[in-house]
């Protein structure tokens, strides 16, 4: 059985928002992970039974010009990173995030 988790950060004044979703079959955890990049989650992890995590999607999508003077959020981008792909101290700190769900 493995877990999908997510996190996204709000801004500073609204908390982050967590989700947590079960998954037994390649399927399901193929559909939870897309239906999370659909809702734009920044962060999404693929934990073990064991609680161990085997890959984070992170949304880099920059913020471009909008011609207007301001500012706004491109499409998202997700990357999926795996273990061994960051640095040691940054992989932990990204899986710290998902420790509160």
């Amino acid at each position: 059985m493995y877990t999908i988790r997510t996190f996204t950060k709000n801004g500073r004044h609204f908390p982050p928002t967590q989700g947590v979703y079960q998954v037994a079959y390649l399927r399901d955890a193929l559909f939870h992970a897309r239906q999370c990049m659909e809702d734009n989650e920044q962060w999404i992890g693929l934990f073990d039974s064991e609680g161990q995590c085997k890959g984070i999607w992170l949304d880099e999508a920059r913020p471009m010009d909008d011609g207007e003077g301001g500012m706004t959020l491109g499409a998202p981008a997700y990357v999926l990173y795996r273990p061994g792909d960051l640095p040691a101290g940054l992989w932990n700190n990204y899986v710290a995030n998902f420790k509160g769900v």
